[in-house]
Order: structure tokens, then C-alpha cells, then sequence
């Protein structure tokens, strides 16, 4: 499928175009798998859904039918200013590229099965957990997009604490 990023469209399935996210690496450091990049348009593609799929908006569809979740209406900033619902805002196109340069890197729809495990043993079955590190999957969206995003995502200012019992 041809990337479309019509803003609400009904068939669109990216936040922003392949010349938009050239011009955004080309002052970018550290985006070289970018440049020499073939599959621009499904990075882009997959980014767009990997945020939809993953991140829980604020506020809801400017319009039902849209297959994007941007645009977005009753979005309001925390400096108090109100999202247009007629706009990709520019964090999302931020974001966006930013998740396609990470998917470029790896897939990163991948549960990591063994984080946090310092050993492995079959039999008698011993599983045994690094000092300090809880087992858990990789987050498919890296910390720095989810950031760049803490203004447009819901429950972003939630956190998660690990307890023990002595």
C-alpha cells in the first residue's frame, strides 16, 4: 500500500510524507540509517501505527471515520492552549520520525523474553533475576518518543513502583 497522509483521511495510515522526514533528518546527527534507508515509506507506515496502537491519545477523533488518531478534538496542553482539530500536531510529526528511525533500527514489536534474567537453567528448572532488574517486555515505543509525547498522551504523568516483600 502507498503512503497516504491525508490529515483525517479515511485511507491514511501515516502522520507525515517521505519528504517531510527527509528534511527532518537532515539536521538530525546520528540518523544515517535514515539516509541509506529503502523501505522510508513502510517505516513511516509502521511508525504511524506503532503510536496509534500503543500510546492512548488525549481527548478523541476529530472525525469517526478517520483511520488515524490524529486529527484530535478537546486536546488541551498544559500551558493551557488548545490542539486545532484540523492539524497533525508538530510533536507527533516529531515523534513519528523519530519512531521510524527506531524501527529502522530493530523490530521493535518484539517482546524481549529473557530481559532482565541473569540465568537459565533447564533442569532442575532454576530461573533467576539480575540484581535489580525486574523481568519485562521492551516497550515497543523507546522512552524518548513517549516523552517527546507527555503533553498528548493520557495517564503520561502515572508511574509504576515495584514492592517486595522482605
Amino acid at each position: 500500500m502507498a503512503l497516504d497522509a491525508t490529515i483525517g483521511g479515511y485511507t491514511a495510515n501515516s502522520y507525515v510524507t517521505v519528504e517531510e522526514a527527509d528534511a527532518y533528518f537532515l539536521d538530525r546527527i546520528h540518523s544515517e540509517d535514515w539516509s541509506v534507508s529503502v523501505p522510508k515509506e513502510q517505516a513511516l507506515i509502521t511508525a504511524s501505527r506503532m503510536l496509534d496502537w500503543y500510546l492512548k491519545f488525549k481527548g478523541y477523533k476529530a472525525d469517526a471515520e478517520q483511520a488515524m488518531e490524529w486529527p484530535r478534538v478537546e486536546v488541551t496542553l498544559s500551558s493551557g492552549y488548545e490542539v486545532s482539530s484540523t492539524i497533525i500536531p508538530k510533536a507527533v510529526k516529531v515523534a513519528t520520525f523519530e519512531m521510524a528511525l527506531a524501527v529502522l533500527a530493530e523490530d521493535r514489536s518484539l517482546d524481549d523474553d529473557l530481559a532482565g534474567l541473569a540465568h537459565v537453567q533447564a533442569g532442575p528448572l532454576v530461573i533467576k533475576t539480575a540484581q535489580g532488574i525486574r523481568p519485562a517486555a521492551k516497550s515497543p515505543v523507546p522512552d524518548r518518543v513517549k516523552e517527546s509525547l507527555r503533553d498528548y498522551i493520557r495517564g503520561s504523568g502515572i508511574s509504576v513502583v515495584w514492592l517486595e516483600r522482605a
